[in-house]
């Protein structure tokens, strides 16, 4: 099953005559339709929809799916929709109901969070799209679904929120969904809440800038008629992707792990194929016998060392929980079985190989890439890898989701 969110500001009128009415010619449930609105305007929206759910959220697009996203269960099904559809062309879906079903069922049979179907009315440029690609794409906010977790990317851009998300999830879980040949038809920046789009030129600008600059491998500035956009580039799902970063930044956390003694792990062989190595976890971990999630032993003796590990990670704009710090770690072949999504590795230090600047590069899927300051994104349960060998001193982290 799945719930149906629609969050509106001040279109009334308008949620009435297209989305509602839309849904009600697709013949969905009003019990699987809920409308998020703001408190002031609660009694408009529920005098004529009092036989529809109707919540109070919050004021602002991305707070408002923060909170749809927080009021319904984790692993519900969600989809967003704007309020105003006023068609949906269904290709060779039989009805809406199905294409909804199956773009769920798609998602959790191939490993994907997100959602999506092609932003673009006309037929013509959408028949001879493939029928469901992986790679990445936009996912329109006004047709988008999800399936909740407790820790959704967080999205900050409010004009172009949709792109970050589409951006985001990608980097979470190496894939996002988009049914190609399903279209639908709206208004965009009809008067309403967000104001119509003269007025919203500057704020979009200042967003598409943000994250042309954050999230720069991922796609280029475009002008597209009278307001700039974000053009995603179309990388492959579970492609591992490169983000460098400048090597001053890793300077301060270099000199304070070169103070400390990092444990020896693996002592009695218990990991096949690892030799005796050392390395730690910051960050979550589940306790071994209590099974309770907290701070690891080693982020409570060395916070200042933990927070300098987040700090890093978050300037590569990628979620996690935990970060394992391995020290002059020679990986043999493997993948990691108990992995959820993505992680970000990242190796830095004085090391060397041979005549090669740097040295212990991780080969991914039998592909060489250098992390050294070059933050490397792959599922390291689904592709196999391992790294070389070095001379010097190297440390590697991973950011993970616990």
């Amino acid at each position: 099953m799945y719930q149906i969110a629609i969050p509106t500001l001040s279109r009334v009128n308008i949620l009435q005559t297209q989305t509602i009415k839309t849904l009600l010619h697709h013949n969905i449930s009003k019990s699987q339709i809920t409308i998020f609105c703001i408190d002031k305007e609660y009694n408009d929206y529920k005098n004529i929809f009092h036989d529809y759910n109707v919540v109070v959220g919050y004021l602002g697009l991305i707070k408002q799916k923060e909170f749809i996203e927080s009021y319904f269960p984790v692993d519900t099904n969600i989809l967003y929709l704007d309020d105003d559809i006023q068609e949906i062309d269904l290709d060779n879906f039989n009805s809406l109901d199905e294409l909804i079903q199956t773009g769920f069922n798609e998602c959790r049979n191939r490993k994907s969070f997100i959602w999506s179907i092609y932003p673009v009315w006309n037929k013509y440029f959408r028949e001879t799209k493939p029928y469901l690609s992986t790679s990445l794409k936009f996912c329109i906010g006004a047709f988008t679904g999800i399936i909740n977790r407790k820790d959704n990317p967080k999205i900050t851009c409010c004009h172009r929120e949709d792109v970050e998300r589409s951006i985001k999830y990608f980097m979470r879980d190496g894939i996002v969904l988009r049914f190609n040949r399903v279209g639908y038809k709206t208004k965009f920046y009809n008067q309403g809440g967000l104001g119509l789009l003269k007025d919203r030129l500057d704020i979009i600008e200042k967003d598409v800038t943000y994250i042309s600059q954050v999230y720069s491998v991922f796609g280029t500035i475009k002008q597209k008629r009278e307001y700039l956009n974000f053009q995603l580039k179309n990388i492959p799902a579970n492609t591992p992707i490169q983000i460098p970063i400048d090597p001053s930044e890793l300077s301060v956390l270099y000199s304070m792990l070169e103070q400390i003694s990092i444990p020896l792990k693996n002592k009695t062989n218990n990991r096949r194929g690892f030799p005796v190595h050392r390395a730690c976890t910051f960050g979550l971990t589940k306790g071994r016998f209590s099974g309770k999630t907290d701070l690891s032993r080693m982020s409570k003796k060395y916070p200042e060392i933990y927070n300098e590990m987040v700090r890093i990670g978050n300037l590569f704009s990628f979620q996690f929980t935990s970060i394992h710090c391995n020290h002059n770690v020679i990986c043999p072949k493997h993948k990691d079985e108990n992995n959820t999504g993505n992680s970000l590795l990242l190796s830095f230090g004085d090391y060397k190989r041979g005549e090669k600047a740097r040295g212990g590069q991780i080969i991914i899927d039998n592909k060489e890439y250098d992390a050294y300051c070059n933050g490397i994104i792959f599922n390291g349960s689904l592709l196999e890898h391992y790294n070389e060998e070095h001379t010097g001193n190297k440390y590697s982290l991973v950011f993970y989701n616990s």
